[in-house]
């Protein structure tokens, strides 16, 4: 087996390379006439806590929440968090403290007409993911593009993608990366995650998705 040197490598850097967080705490990037209903939308009760995160995918060992310093840089890159015009952003990390990330990205917009064209160009973002490149010895596969039902808002998606080693590179780690992506009125939340192997299963993706969704405000 390979060294998590080369499972970095062969996944682009899509799990372990780091960025710094601007976005973790809530910032309000309205002008000065935006009104203080829209300046205080967003508070951190909204977002999903790291408890919320390992009762919903209990096998995966979620034990550390990030709310100050440093995030994962998400697989299909900073497109795929938000869109254009953001009111108010953000944000919070997940991880095993080992090879294992996630983040939830809650941006608000000025109004539901500009939410729902970030929502769109995020989903387009994550189909066509530019940013995940996979390493040489790699390929990779949208293995989601789906609906979840029973989410509250106004839709709620999971994209996935999985890169995997090709015949010449038997040793080499593959990687997974659900996305879960709601529109809430002028609200959108991105759930990103990065692990090793298969990662979340689709049933542990869509309560996690769920849990999200019922907790953003419109």
């Amino acid at each position: 087996m390979k060294t998590g040197k080369t499972m970095r490598t062969a996944v682009a850097a899509g799990v372990a390379a780091l960025v710094a967080a601007g976005g973790i705490a809530a910032v309000g990037l309205g002008t000065a006439a935006a009104s203080t209903a829209q300046a205080a939308a967003l508070n951190r009760t909204q977002l999903l806590t790291i408890q919320q995160v390992a009762a919903a995918d209990p096998g995966g060992e979620w034990i550390k929440q990030v709310d100050r310093g440093i995030l994962p840089k998400t697989y299909c890159g900073p497109a795929s968090t938000e869109g254009k015009r953001v009111s108010e952003r953000m944000a919070r990390g997940f991880t095993d403290d080992m090879a294992k990330y996630g983040a939830q990205y809650v941006s608000r917009y000025p109004d539901v007409a500009t939410a729902k064209a970030a929502y769109a160009s995020i989903k387009a973002t994550l189909k066509s993911c530019p940013a995940g490149k996979p390493a040489p010895t790699h390929t990779r596969r949208l293995t989601d593009n789906r609906v979840v039902t029973g989410a509250s808002g106004d839709g709620t998606v999971v994209i996935r993608w999985y890169d995997y080693p090709l015949p010449s590179d038997p040793g080499s780690e593959d990687g997974a990366f659900p996305y879960a992506v709601t529109l809430k009125g002028r609200t959108v939340s991105v759930l990103a995650f990065s692990s090793m192997g298969q990662g979340m299963s689709r049933t542990n993706v869509d309560k996690v998705a769920r849990l999200a969704a019922a907790k953003i405000i419109r």
